[in-house]
């Protein structure tokens, strides 16, 4: 995982903070020739995020890979905290100004 992570880090998208590729595009396959097959078997199948190959999805509970943090209900939740804590990557940019003083 350290080398599939290493790999994301030297790529244009993370570079320019825009979306990653979901898997099985061919960007996703160029980045995940670095992972073990085994790590990759279970998502062949996928259609979002290649950050989904760092979340553990057990019914209601998307669990992070690296942290343990648990987001329950969305794995595209789950999928937020990693690219946010682990990789420090805002891909979303917002549009509306803000009342900084308004409790949201």
């Amino acid at each position: 995982m350290r080398a599939l992570v290493r790999k994301v880090r030297l790529l244009e998208f993370f570079k320019t903070h825009a979306l990653e590729p979901n898997i099985n595009t061919e960007d996703a396959r160029t980045l995940m020739q670095v992972a073990r097959p085994e790590l990759l078997k279970d998502y062949i199948k996928e259609k979002g995020s290649v950050y989904t190959l760092f979340i553990k999805v057990e019914g209601q509970e998307c669990k992070c890979l690296w942290c343990g943090d648990i987001q329950r209900g969305k794995p595209q939740r789950a999928i937020g905290h990693f690219r946010m804590k682990h990789l420090d990557r805002k891909p979303y940019t917002c549009n509306l100004e803000h009342d900084p003083g308004k409790v949201w």
